[in-house]
Formats: C-alpha cells, sequence, structure tokens
C-alpha cells in the first residue's frame, strides 16, 4: 500500500478500532492526532506508541457530543501537527434503548455524537484541506446501519445518517480534492465490546454466521480505513465498504 504522508487527527484514537487506525496511519508515515473524552492514560500509552515508530503525535481531550470540542480538536492538530490530510471520524457516544424508552435528551445527544460530530469535523477540517491540496475523510459506521438491533435505535438512525452524509461530503468535497468515504464494520473485538456479559458468545455466533469464519479485530477495520485514505483509492469517494467477514451474506 502507498504510504500515507501528512498529518491526520482520529477521534477516540486511544483505545479499540480508533487506536488501531491511528497506528496504521503512523506505520505508514504519518503524524496523527487522537482526541480521547476521558481515559487520559489510554491516550497517552496510544501516543507513546505512535512516537516510537517514528511519528510525532498530539493528544487532544474532547467529547464528540459538544460541536466546539469538534471544531478544537481540529484546531488543536492543526496547531501541534500543521495542515491536515486526514480525518478519520471514529469517535461516537449516545444512548442505547428501545424507541419507546428513550428520551429526546438521549435522542440529540447521541445524533449529536455522530452525525453532526462529522458534519463540524469535516466543515472544520475542509478548510486546511482545500489550501493544501485535497485530503481524504473516512467515517466509521456500524451494521445497525442497515439491520435492527435490540435497543440501538438512535445509534443506529445515527449511523446511517453518517453514511448519508458522507455522500454529500464527496460530492462537495470532490472539486476541492476532498474525497469522503465510509466503513461499515460488523463485530470488532474492541475492549469496549468485550465488557459486554455475552460477549464470547455473540463473537462466537457472529464466527459461525460469516463465511470466513471469525468476528474481526480492530485492526482489520484500520486496515481498510488505511486503504481508502491512501492514493490507492484516490478514485474513490462517496462509498460505504462493509467490513464483516461476509456476515451480512447469508440469508
Amino acid at each position: 500500500m502507498d504510504g500515507i504522508e501528512g498529518n491526520a487527527l482520529v477521534t477516540g484514537g486511544s483505545r479499540g478500532i480508533g487506536r488501531s487506525c491511528a497506528l496504521a496511519l503512523a506505520r505508514r508515515g504519518a503524524d496523527v492526532a487522537i482526541t480521547y473524552v476521558a481515559n487520559a492514560e489510554a491516550a497517552e500509552a496510544t501516543a507513546e506508541e505512535i512516537r516510537a515508530l517514528g511519528r510525532r503525535a498530539v493528544v487532544i481531550q474532547g467529547d464528540v457530543g459538544v460541536a466546539e470540542d469538534n471544531v478544537s480538536a481540529v484546531e488543536q492538530a492543526i496547531e501541534g501537527l500543521g495542515p491536515l490530510r486526514y480525518l478519520v471520524a471514529n469517535a461516537a457516544n449516545g444512548s442505547f434503548g428501545l424507541t419507546d424508552e428513550l428520551t429526546v435528551e438521549d435522542w440529540d445527544y447521541t445524533m449529536a455524537a455522530h452525525v453532526r460530530s462529522l458534519l463540524v469535523l469535516a466543515q472544520t477540517v475542509s478548510a486546511t484541506m482545500r489550501e493544501n491540496g485535497g485530503g481524504a475523510i473516512v467515517a466509521i459506521s456500524s451494521l445497525g446501519a442497515h439491520r435492527v438491533y435490540d435497543a440501538y435505535a438512535a445509534f443506529g438512525t445515527a449511523k446511517a445518517a453518517i453514511e448519508t452524509l458522507v455522500t454529500y461530503l464527496a460530492v462537495e468535497g470532490g472539486p476541492n480534492g476532498i474525497r469522503a468515504n465510509c466503513i461499515c464494520g460488523g463485530v470488532v473485538l474492541t475492549d469496549l465490546f468485550k465488557e459486554i456479559p455475552e460477549w464470547e458468545a455473540i463473537a462466537a455466533a457472529a464466527g459461525e454466521r460469516s463465511p470466513l469464519g471469525s468476528a474481526l479485530h480492530p485492526d482489520e477495520i484500520a486496515e481498510p480505513v488505511a486503504f481508502l485514505l491512501s492514493d490507492q483509492a484516490r478514485m474513490v469517494t462517496g462509498q460505504t465498504l462493509t467490513v464483516d467477514a461476509g456476515f451480512t451474506l447469508p440469508g
């Protein structure tokens, strides 16, 4: 794969998929800023791993559900690294619940932490990308954008909105050399996923259903993210790539 030279911002880059994305980009030559909400220790540990690869790292605290924090994240990343060429909108937050259980506040915050966050990040980062020859954005979705899961209504709707917003970002950013794509991930064995009491049974069931016979590890999402950011995907924009080991294929 081509190198990924330039500066990147990965939201939620301290753990899980975000951490794997940050390290994948650093291995390919990028300097990386990462954001976190509360776990400063994990964020600093990821930053040290990036630096051990010979790349610069910046750690930024912020809540993706707060519009001003998204603006600040881009500004701090530029201040620490220089103009940004890559954005991975990975961080997400919100509420789980059945549709008749969700409050207006639950709904609004979940939408803010997903689709509004992507909009504000893209708006803020696009200026530096336009001024420096373009760039690439990848957002992270999930199968809940297309399949119904228990208590996932707010998250699933927000993920679907992200996939749609990516198409608009692609069309409007294209003339300025800015590409936008989305990864829709399957069952991924992150630390957060492993906090679910029945995580082993869920992972095993996913493996049994998937033609490739396995749930996914975070690195198996990060590698397609790196591809979509790279020049090898320079003619790919406005797409959602499903990475799920074939989980959605069987009837």
